[in-house]
């Protein structure tokens, strides 16, 4: 076994010990087994988990955010899955993309420009560097990792699905929604929301989005879709 393999080894045996240790042991094969799948499938590395605070980051909202740990490979094939039949895969805007996880996946999922947004520079650093590896494969799409704020991002009339695995509380969550809110007074559109476990799903409810579809397994994993239509704005 190779020094790479041996990392990748350790890394999938601390994160089994991390599910196992917080919520139980079935949980955690169960993750390991599709992490494993899903990092060979896609051609990534973006299983470690980081916190947060322990990064040099200049962000006053740094106390609202979770630590890094990317979404669940079988939920996001669950939740694009949907989107793909509900012919949602133009415009996708990751908050939180860390590693570029979904990034990557969405691109192959037929998404055509993506955007993944994250205050981590050394996240966006490696999310970089995982498009670069794939890029090839997707001379058509446009890939465009930010380092800002979630908060201060500025939503573009084409973006019309935006992407969350509680990425920090509901203090940013409320202003994010309320810009994705003026983008579509700007220009009404329909959006898409997939929000993989959706703890503050209730301010998305209460700004009026509707819940398309929804999953739930083995308890904790879990995510939901909401939408927004354009006449609400006319």
């Amino acid at each position: 076994m190779n020094l790479h393999n041996l990392m990748k080894f350790f890394y999938y045996f601390k994160y089994f010990y991390f599910i196992a240790r917080n919520w139980n042991v079935k949980l955690a094969a169960f993750t390991v087994f599709h992490e494993i799948k899903g990092e060979k499938k896609y051609r990534l590395n973006t299983i470690k988990i980081d916190r947060l605070h322990d990064q040099s980051i200049a962000s006053e909202n740094l106390t609202h955010a979770s630590i890094y740990q990317a979404s669940s490979y079988y939920l996001v094939e669950k939740a694009f899955t949907f989107l793909q039949d509900e012919k949602v895969n133009y415009s996708l805007v990751d908050f939180g993309c860390g590693k570029g996880r979904i990034i990557i996946v969405a691109a192959y999922f037929g998404f055509k420009k993506i955007t993944g947004i994250d205050f981590s520079y050394n996240l966006c650093i490696e999310a970089e560097g995982n498009i670069e590896k794939i890029q090839v494969f997707f001379p058509q799409t446009v890939f465009n990792v930010i380092y800002t704020d979630a908060a201060c991002y500025k939503i573009k009339d084409d973006e019309n699905c935006f992407f969350f695995f509680n990425p920090f509380d509901e203090v940013v969550m409320l202003q994010v929604v309320k810009n994705i809110l003026s983008s579509l007074k700007e220009n009404p559109r329909k959006i898409y929301v997939v929000y993989l476990n959706p703890l503050h799903k209730e301010i998305f409810l209460s700004a009026g989005f509707e819940e398309e579809y929804s999953l739930r397994k083995m308890e904790f994993l879990e995510f939901s879709i909401l939408s927004m239509e354009p006449d609400l704005f006319e």
